[in-house]
Order: C-alpha cells, then structure tokens, then sequence
C-alpha cells in the first residue's frame, strides 16, 4: 500500500462534507437530521433508558414502586425537550468515556438526581447492553424519519405525478 503524497494529506482536507448528502445535497436531507443525525441517535437512546426505567419501576422490580404519572412525565421531558445543553453534555461527557452509550447512561442518572429520583439511578441501563439501547434507537430514528420526514414527501410527488396523468391523460404516447 502506497501512501498519498503530502499535498493530499487527508488533513489539507479541512473540513469537507463526508458525502454529498451532507454537502451539495444538505439542504434537500436537513429535515432528516432531526432523525437521524448523532444528535438525534441520543435522544433516542436517552428515550429507550427513560422508557426502561419506567418499565422496570412499572413492574416494582429490586424493591421499587411503580412512579406517578407526574413522575414519569418528568423523565419522558428528558427526552422530548432534548436539546442543545444535552447535545454539549453528551460531547463533554464522551470525550472522557470514549463511549456514546455510556455518555446517554451518565446524562440520564445526572438528570435522575436533579429530579429527586436518584433512588432508582442504580436500574438506568439495568440488564442493557449498549447494542440493547442501540438496536431501539435506531429503529425509532430510522421509522420516525420515514413517517415524518419520507411518507409526506412521497405523498407530494404522488398526488403531483396523479396530477400530470389526469392532465396529460388525452396525450398520445408511444410505447
């Protein structure tokens, strides 16, 4: 294996998009990255904790009680008002771990002090393995971008593609 000549040194790169689709086709993609974006895997994953640590409280395991309505909403806010102070936390935090999964498992036991429910942080990641909160939020990113993001704009190219076959319907074609 040759090496590259250093006028082509991956570094002189800068930084370059690492596809067209991040590139000249960014603006076409940009509602996917709500979905499917680092930023959106996290929040799905800090989703898939939530949701099994209500799980589990929900079946009163390991001498927990099932939390209260109120309760659970505090914890589901962890993910559906997920932004950009969780977007810098998760980047600070990874640096040292060196592990996305582990970084999502912190956040949500530091969040689980600030809302008086440290009692239950031992069952954050509980039984998991990172591919367990991986495999869910992939699923739920790549299905949400699909119904949110894919279905509506084929729906708009069908009923324009409908249109043009009613208006054009008397125009003679060869096949």
């Amino acid at each position: 294996m040759t090496s590259l000549p250093r006028e082509h040194d991956a570094s002189s790169f800068g930084d370059q998009p690492l596809s067209p689709l991040d590139g000249r086709y960014r603006a076409a993609v940009a509602p996917l990255s709500d979905y499917l974006s680092e930023a959106g895997l996290n929040r799905a994953r800090v989703e898939v904790e939530v949701e099994w640590l209500i799980a589990l409280t929900g079946r009163s395991l390991f001498g927990t009680a099932p939390l209260e309505e109120t309760q659970k909403e505090r914890l589901r806010a962890l993910y559906r008002g997920f932004g950009a102070d969780e977007i810098a936390w998760l980047a600070e935090k990874e640096s040292v771990t060196r592990h996305d999964v582990k970084a999502v498992e912190y956040l949500v036991r530091d969040r689980l002090s600030e809302l008086g429910l440290e009692q239950i942080a031992e069952l954050t990641h509980f039984a998991c393995t990172s591919e367990d909160i991986n495999s869910a939020s992939y699923a739920l990113t790549v299905q949400r971008a699909v119904v949110q993001v894919w279905l509506p704009r084929l729906r708009v190219v069908i009923d324009r593609l409908a249109a043009l076959a009613h208006e054009h319907r008397d125009a003679p074609m060869l096949s």
